[in-house]
C-alpha cells in the first residue's frame, strides 16, 4: 500500500456517541488512551484540574459574597 493513501479503517467523525453513559465511557477511554500514550499530558491534566477547581472556587465565593 502506498504511503500517501489514507488508512481504510473507520474515522473518528463516523462514530456517533451522544450524552449519557455511552458518552462518558468514550470520553473516559480517550482520556486513558491520551494519558498513557503521551505522558506529558498527565501534567497538563493535573494543572487543568487544579486551575479549574481554583476558578470554580473563586466564582462560587464571588457569587455568594457579592454585594446585592
Amino acid at each position: 500500500m502506498p504511503d500517501n493513501l489514507p488508512h481504510p479503517g473507520i474515522t473518528m467523525h463516523k462514530l456517533r456517541v451522544g450524552a449519557g453513559i455511552a458518552g462518558f465511557i468514550v470520553a473516559a477511554g480517550f482520556l486513558v488512551i491520551g494519558l498513557t500514550g503521551v505522558p506529558m499530558f498527565r501534567y497538563f491534566l493535573g494543572l487543568a484540574i487544579v486551575m479549574g477547581a481554583a476558578i470554580a472556587g473563586v466564582m462560587y465565593l464571588y457569587r455568594r459574597w457579592r454585594p446585592s
